[in-house]
């Protein structure tokens, strides 16, 4: 079940549900269970996927700050909605909670009457469960025809057709190579033209690489996750079937192993001599590429595609949960090009959940090491979530990173305290964002007009506010030499367990 079609259950509906956030993407978010919890910090518990629904008493009684976090939890946990329940403790959904829920994309749902919450998730549970095992057993029927039909001889086609026909959906194989997109067969009928297709993509691993992407594009919603299940269970048949046909070439292999040989920090010796049989010059500049994603057969074949259009050479590889990508830039306009390589990853990543980062340019394979643990670097700092299409550039994350291994735990709260106590606690206390408004008006270079229109401010309130903000770090910085230790002391504030949070 979707969560369009949860919220119109007949057990539900009494709750008068409406939607206060999220509302453009219900029928495309799957409900895999739904569960009640007043506990704050549930979300650790949970395994994604769930209708969360929440009485309102402990989000009535939290701050404003850690409404904020129990959100960004929820949704980093893959939560598929929040429903709350609004009443006597909770007239209305606070604006802080919808204001959250809208930065994460987050399904908030306010629950308008009362409604039993057991009797709920018994009614719903049930029919899950239900649909779970019905899929189930049809996803196994369908790999089921796929291997016999290998047994009997078929060959990489035919296995498609099998797909196509059992499934009622367009399918494709992208082979050979690692970064290839050639077309090797195609079953079933197009879509109508206009109608929403939602594609799945399934990543083939052969000999440790992903030598071909299974790509099936469904029409029908509710075909989406048997047709997900499905390419999970004939992976193994395909692979054996594309073995006997196209193996991986020794280049494709070579790459693999020079990208693990860089995630593993070998010594650097050893990197150049892989780099000849991988299609790499040594003295190419090169950059590291770190993704986290939930499913990273997919996204692995997102990313190859783009950075076949951009890098002169790269070789993308799947671990579970994380892609890395060794990526050879021009020795000409290196910078250039990896410009050019962010702009397209962030133009190509689309629909896909997953947080990517581009490390530091290094001047050959000898530095990968470093560029690729400077990009995840950056993905811990940024606090990635990979439920979330973002692309993150470390160039951006300098100050971040030198303050992440430069600086003590120590040193880092007494800067804080130092610049920011009165004001972080001002807002912890009063559940205002000074602190986020001070940065925006720093990052715009102290320009009031631009802060306003960033933060959807009038100016007066701009004004406002910041006023109260120099009241409590001791008055207007500019022209004090205040400015940079103020920047550098909001961002070491992201990095600490303070008691301001």
């Amino acid at each position: 079940m979707n969560l369009q079609e949860v919220l119109e259950h007949e057990s539900l509906r009494p709750a008068d549900p409406i939607v206060r956030a999220g509302a453009n993407s219900l029928a495309g978010r799957p409900v895999r269970w739904v569960h009640s919890s007043e506990v704050l910090d549930i979300a650790s518990l949970l395994r994604g996927g769930e209708l969360l629904l929440s009485g309102g008493t402990a989000l009535s009684a939290a701050t404003s700050a850690r409404r904020h976090r129990y959100i960004r939890e929820l949704a980093a946990n893959h939560v598929t909605a929040l429903g709350v329940e609004t009443g006597p403790d909770l007239p209305e959904l606070p604006a802080d909670l919808i204001r959250a829920a809208v930065e994460v994309d987050l399904p908030l749902i306010e629950l308008r009457r009362v409604v039993p919450f057991v009797e709920v998730a018994e009614s719903i549970n049930s029919v899950l469960v239900s649909d779970s095992v019905s899929m189930l057993q049809r996803a196994d029927d369908v790999s089921h025809a796929v291997a016999v039909e290998l047994a009997n001889g078929a060959g990489l086609r035919q296995l498609l057709e099998v797909i196509a026909s059992e499934l009622a959906v367009s399918v494709s194989l992208l082979v050979p190579g690692t970064l290839s997109t050639e077309l090797l067969g195609v079953a079933g009928k197009a879509a109508d033209p206009g109608a929403p297709v939602q594609t799945i993509d399934v990543g083939i691993p052969l000999r440790g690489i992903i030598a071909a992407t299974l790509r099936m594009d469904v029409v029908v919603p509710k075909q989406v996750s048997l047709a997900r299940v499905v390419g999970e269970r004939v992976v193994d048949v395909l692979a054996l079937a594309l073995l006997q046909q196209r193996p991986p070439s020794l280049g494709d292999i070579a790459g693999v192993e020079l990208i693990r040989a860089v995630a593993a920090d070998e010594r650097e010796s050893a990197l150049v001599d892989m780099c000849g049989p991988a299609g790499f010059r040594p003295d190419a500049p090169v950059v590291m590429l770190s993704a986290r994603a939930n499913d990273t057969n997919r996204l692995r074949s997102l990313v190859g595609r783009v950075l076949l259009r951009t890098a002169e050479r790269a070789v993308p590889y799947a671990n579970p949960g994380e892609v890395i990508a060794v990526v050879a830039l021009s020795n000409a306009g290196g910078h250039r090009s990896r410009a050019a390589l962010v702009a397209d990853l962030r133009n190509g990543i689309g629909e896909l959940n997953a947080a990517i980062c581009i490390g530091p340019m290094v001047e050959s394979i000898r530095g990968a090491a470093y560029s690729l643990a400077q990009a995840r670097l950056t993905l811990e700092l940024a606090a990635a979530s990979a439920s979330r299409a973002e692309v993150f550039d470390s160039d951006g994350f300098v100050v971040d990173r030198m303050i992440a291994e430069n600086l003590s735990s120590n040193s880092k709260s007494r800067l804080v305290g130092e610049l920011l106590g009165e004001l972080l606690a001002h807002d912890a206390r009063r559940g205002t964002r000074l602190g986020e408004t001070l940065e925006a008006w720093l990052r715009s270079g102290c320009n009031t007009a631009e802060t306003a229109r960033t933060l959807y401010l009038e100016r007066q309130s701009l004004h406002n506010r910041l006023q109260r903000i120099f009241a409590l770090i001791g008055g207007d910085p500019r022209n004090t030499g205040r400015i940079a230790g103020l920047v550098v002391a909001l961002r070491v504030a992201r990095q600490i367990p303070s008691k301001y949070h």
